[in-house]
Parts: C-alpha cells; structure tokens; sequence
C-alpha cells in the first residue's frame, strides 16, 4: 500500500491538476499569519475551470493578523474560493452542484465536515458558509491535504504569485486571476479570536 506522503495529492504529477467537472468544482486554498511580519500575510486559493487555471490571492492587514487565529485565517479563503470558482463555472456554462475543498488545516477542515466548533469566528463561518451552500444549491466536502502537498496554494498565500504560475503554465493552462467573493472573503463582521 502507497502512502499519501509517497507522492502527495493530488496523486499526479505537476504537469497534470485535479480538474474541476462540470458538475464538481475541486480547490486547494492556503493562509499566511506571520506576526513578526504581518505585511507576509495573505490568502491564496485555486482551481482548474476547463482549461483554465484561476486563482485568488491577496493579502491580510495587521488588523486581521492581529484579530483572527490562523484557523479563521485559513477559513476565509477556503470558502471565498469555492463560491469564487463556482461562479466562475456558472459563468463559462458549467452548473456545479457539488464542491470538494482541500485545506492544510486541520480545523478548518473539521468544522466544515463536523459543523461543532466553540471558536465563535469559526461558528460564523460555517453558518455563512452553510446558509450561501443552500442558497446556491451546491453540496460540498472539505479534506485535508498536507502542507507539502498545498504549494501551490502556500505560494500564493505568501504572496509569490509568479512562483505558483510556473506550474500552471508549464502545464499549458490558460490563468485567470478572479476577484474574490467578497460576501465570503469579508472579516470585519467576525468576532475576534482574542479581545
């Protein structure tokens, strides 16, 4: 039996991605906290469309840095990509009714799948995430991927945004930059990790 740390998701080679279907839209997203340096800090997260690569990155303020813990910071881009990509599907002629989530944190990962958290950060979160799910009628899964296996995403978040279009491009998909949605990507209404 092959273990997953043998040769990582998304069990393929670079030149190969988890593409998205036309009913399913399939994302890796990713989140920076350095304190020392907050300017460090941000969000990436990724799809395959088609043949189209898009991707959202930005980065976080101090304020955020300072507010949220790095489970709350790495829960705002794995649910702002997803609605993010979904749109992008509808919009290219596709009618997604499932998403599969990939994040390197644990926590993130657990709420999303066990809907249990006592963090009020996160349980606003999720309860967001899960009324926008009904609303549009999409059903997801959130897995794990392990962080060595989350580069892509890692680049981004960290803000080396050409270093995780190499392997798109050398993959020969087109890129895409997409703005993210900003219902989901919003953190000023959350509650804050510490006081």
């Amino acid at each position: 039996l092959l273990l997953s740390e043998e040769h990582g998701l998304p069990l393929a080679t670079r030149w190969d991605f988890p593409v998205s279907s036309a009913t399913t839209v399939v994302s890796y997203s990713d989140a920076s906290r350095e304190i020392t340096d907050p300017a460090a800090s941000g969000y990436g997260a990724w799809s395959v469309v088609g043949a189209t690569f898009v991707y959202i990155e930005g980065r976080w303020t101090a304020q955020q840095v300072a507010r949220f813990s790095i489970n709350v910071l790495e829960t705002v881009p794995k649910d702002a990509g997803t609605f993010t990509f979904i749109a992008y599907a509808r919009s290219v002629g596709l009618r997604p009714t499932h998403a599969l989530a990939f994040v390197d944190n644990t926590t993130a990962e657990h709420v999303a799948e066990n809907g249990r958290t006592t963090a009020d950060a996160l349980h606003a979160l999720n309860l967001r995430r899960q009324q926008r799910l009904v609303a549009e009628g999409v059903h997801q899964a959130s897995e794990r991927v392990t962080s060595v296996d989350n580069d892509v995403a890692d680049l981004l978040s960290r803000g080396d945004v050409e270093g995780a279009l190499r392997f798109p491009r050398s993959a020969g998909l087109a890129v895409l930059r997409l703005e993210p949605d900003a219902p989901m990507i919003e953190t000023d209404s959350l509650p804050a990790t510490w006081n």
